[in-house]
Order: C-alpha cells, then sequence, then structure tokens
C-alpha cells in the first residue's frame, strides 16, 4: 500500500494554523475523521503506515481533549452567567458564517458552531434508536444550527406562543429556540430512548421551558401549538395525516409553520398556508409559512 498521498495530507492538516484555533471545530472535525480513515487501514508490517497510524491516533486524541475543554468551558460559563437570549446569541456568533438578518439563503451542512453545540448540549453517548419505525419514518438527523438562528430572528415568540419541533430527536432545535428567544417548546419524538436523553439534557441545564412527548405525531395533541417546525420528519401517508391535524388546528387559530429540507415544497402547495418571504426554492433554506383564515 502507498501511503505517501495519505502521509502528505496529514503533515499539511496538521500544520493548519486553524486546527487549534479555539472557535474551527469545523477544522478539527475535518482533521478528525481524516485521522479515523488512516486508522482503520490495515498496517500488514507496514512500518510507515503503523507510524502514521500512531501519529493519526495522537493527534485524534489531542483534538477531542481540546473540543471537549472548550466545550466545558462553554458549559461552565452558560451555568454561571445564565445568558440572556440577546447574550446567548451573541456567544454563539464567532462559531458561525451565518450573518444576523441574511435571511433566505441556503443552510448547507454543519459548521463550527454545529460541533460546539454537540459538546455543550448533546454530549456523547448518545442513544440508538429503540422503536422500529414504519415506512415514512425518517431516520434522526440534526438540523444545522445557523436554521434556527435565522428562525429566531424572522419569528417574534411571544409569552403565548408554544413552538412545537415534529421529531425532535436528541432535543437539538428545541433547546436552542428556548434559550434564543425565551419561549416555550414541546418536542414531539417517536423513539422513547431520544426522548429521555433530550429530557435529561434539558434538566441537568436546568431549562424548565422545555418538554418532550414520547409520542407519535399523528396522535400528538397540538391544541395549544402556535408554531411548528418540520425538517423531513416523516413522509408519505404519515406526513399527509400530520398535515390534516395541523389544518384542522389552523381552524381555530393563526399557526405559523417552519420547515428546512424536503417538506417545504409541499407545504407551499397547500391552499391554507402562506409563505412568508423572503423565498427561495432551494430545500436548504429556512421556510415560514403562516395558516390563512
Amino acid at each position: 500500500m502507498n501511503i505517501t498521498n495519505y502521509q502528505r495530507e496529514f503533515n499539511e492538516l496538521q500544520e493548519n494554523p486553524a486546527l487549534f484555533d479555539p472557535r474551527d471545530f469545523r477544522v478539527r472535525k475535518e482533521a478528525l475523521d481524516f485521522a479515523d480513515i488512516i486508522t482503520k487501514f490495515r498496517p500488514e508490517n507496514n512500518m510507515a503506515l503503523i507510524d502514521l497510524q500512531m501519529h493519526a491516533q495522537e493527534l485524534g486524541h489531542e483534538l477531542r481533549a481540546l473540543n471537549a475543554s472548550i466545550g466545558q468551558d462553554f458549559l461552565e460559563r452558560f451555568r454561571d452567567e445564565k445568558p440572556s437570549p440577546q447574550k446567548f446569541r451573541e456567544w454563539l456568533q464567532p462559531y458561525t458564517d451565518y450573518a444576523q438578518k441574511a435571511w433566505g439563503n441556503p443552510h448547507y451542512g454543519y459548521e463550527s458552531l454545529d460541533f460546539l453545540l454537540s459538546e455543550v448540549l448533546l454530549p456523547e453517548p448518545h442513544p440508538w434508536p429503540d422503536r422500529e419505525t414504519e415506512y415514512g419514518m425518517v431516520r434522526y438527523e440534526p438540523t444545522p444550527a445557523s436554521v434556527i438562528l435565522e428562525l429566531t430572528e424572522r419569528i417574534t415568540l411571544s409569552d403565548d406562543d408554544i413552538f412545537y419541533d415534529l421529531g425532535s430527536g436528541l432535543g437539538k432545535v428545541t433547546t436552542l429556540v428556548h434559550l434564543l428567544s425565551g419561549a416555550r417548546c414541546v418536542g414531539v419524538e417517536y423513539q422513547s430512548d431520544f426522548c429521555a436523553y433530550a429530557k435529561e439534557q434539558a434538566h441537568s441545564l436546568n431549562l424548565k421551558g422545555i418538554n418532550y412527548l414520547n409520542a407519535d405525531a399523528r396522535h400528538a395533541n397540538y391544541q395549544d401549538a402556535t408554531v411548528f417546525f418540520l425538517f423531513n420528519p416523516f413522509g408519505g401517508a404519515i406526513f399527509n395525516t400530520v398535515l390534516e391535524h395541523l389544518r384542522l388546528e389552523a381552524q381555530q387559530r393563526t399557526l405559523r409553520i417552519c420547515s428546512y429540507g424536503s417538506s417545504s415544497q409541499p407545504l407551499s402547495e397547500l391552499p391554507w398556508l402562506e409563505r412568508i418571504p423572503p423565498m427561495n426554492k432551494d430545500e436548504a433554506t429556512l421556510a415560514i409559512f403562516q395558516s390563512s383564515a
């Protein structure tokens, strides 16, 4: 096995000055992924590869320790200062490329902010799905944090609002919305171990304005909901059933529905929803709808 290219790329990676920049979690994530690839090769008495794997493991340990230390410092600061929504947003800004009020642009993938929040709000180990899924149920995929930065700028959440995340996973969206707006939030999650994890994290952060329902979104009670968020939580017949429930709720009061991903297009076609500008056909943009009378 010729490992020359891997050695050269690894050396370039180590020389990147951003690697140990406390704010650049994204560069460290790329480096960790590359180091993990190297360590999975079978050495087969290739001494050069064995040496490279040893250095890759050492770098991986060093970078993970740095990330954990930065995350712990951030968490301790959070617990000590209990920041207001505006102050918390200011804390997050150095870790994101999202420019305030830059609405309607695509959010592609994850950035340093997401990896920081993985240390602070969603620490490992993460649970695995514990319930069998039906056709139309989608595997868990975290929402990019920049989507929620935009969402909490574009919509005003008052004391009368209750924000529902359908398919809330480990609780990333509900936690961020609550911290960035102060709004009461409810996560609806089918997987019971995901729900238990999210509840435990909210408790550990002393976030009393968040609740989680371990429920099938088709059968949850939405009578107090005013704002919904969907990031491809389900498709097919399940999606249609949930939308019919929301349509009936919209006959009782005005609803706002926020969507990221492939669910935005079918929402755009519903006659009882009006999309709020700015608009972009790219499904990687945040789409916000309001129910019509």
